[in-house]
């Protein structure tokens, strides 16, 4: 794995620069969260710059030998922030879950996740139908900031995930029509209403763990706040897309 010297890259890119050149296979890059000490704009998607970045196939002055620089995990971040963990409970039975704390090397997938509660820990599901089961020992699913996730649990439990807090409002979710399991990213609660209020009219009706509901048509809310730590079923009549508000 290469150790990158961004002050070098930098460097380079006007003398190496390819303007026009265009790479369909785009590397995505690690380093773009703007709590990292060494984060640069040009590599990231939601910057304002992101249109003109030389790290953009679609861009004018793309850089090819400067994306192909990089890894997919470059391992170049460095966070101010110290890492923080979330406390998830989960009672025996079904749950539906979700975290607000980035997922990091090596938790790349439900073994990651799961690991501290597999003695308790029966199965889990995406929204997809993927289903981690460590007694039969199935290639666990992938798991995502922006998905919620059903876990059932032979007794109670907490599930400790640490690391770095992401920013929900820099997480935009997108909720396909039909159903989907949704992540809650705020690490304080909130009504139901106003995370929803922009999308409401799309909406068909929400519902948590334990069946309680919201449907917008009805103006009825049961069930209250979204916490974190929680995941929601949601089913939509069209496509669209949730940005959280940011953390109080």
């Amino acid at each position: 794995m290469h150790t990158i010297n961004l002050k070098l890259v930098l460097f380079l890119i006007p003398i190496i620069l390819k303007a026009g050149t265009i790479n369909e296979s785009l590397i995505e890059y690690v380093c773009i969260d703007p709590s990292a000490e060494n984060y640069f704009a040009s590599a990231d998607p939601n910057a304002e710059n992101w249109d003109d970045s030389y790290l953009n196939p679609n861009s004018g002055n793309y850089n090819d030998f400067a994306a192909q620089y990089y890894e997919i995990d470059n391992s170049s971040c460095v966070y101010e922030a110290t890492l923080v963990c979330q406390n998830i409970h989960l009672n025996e039975g079904w749950n539906i879950i979700s975290t607000y704390i980035a997922y990091t090397y090596p938790i790349v997938d439900a073994i990651g996740l799961f690991e501290n509660i597999l003695d308790n820990f029966i199965i889990s599901k995406s929204n997809t139908g993927a289903v981690y089961l460590p007694e039969w020992l199935m290639i666990p699913h992938d798991v995502n900031n922006m998905e919620g996730y059903f876990v059932k649990m032979s007794e109670a439990d907490t599930l400790i995930h640490c690391g770095n807090q992401i920013m929900p409002e820099t997480y935009p979710i997108t909720l396909s029509e039909g159903w989907n399991i949704m992540s809650y990213l705020r690490d304080t609660p909130q009504d139901a209403i106003i995370i929803l209020n922009d999308i409401a009219e799309e909406i068909i009706i929400v519902k948590d763990s334990y069946g309680m509901a919201y449907l917008p048509s009805w103006n009825y809310n049961g069930i209250g706040n979204f916490e974190p730590g929680k995941g929601y079923q949601i089913k939509m009549s069209s496509e669209q897309t949730l940005i959280y508000d940011a953390n109080d």
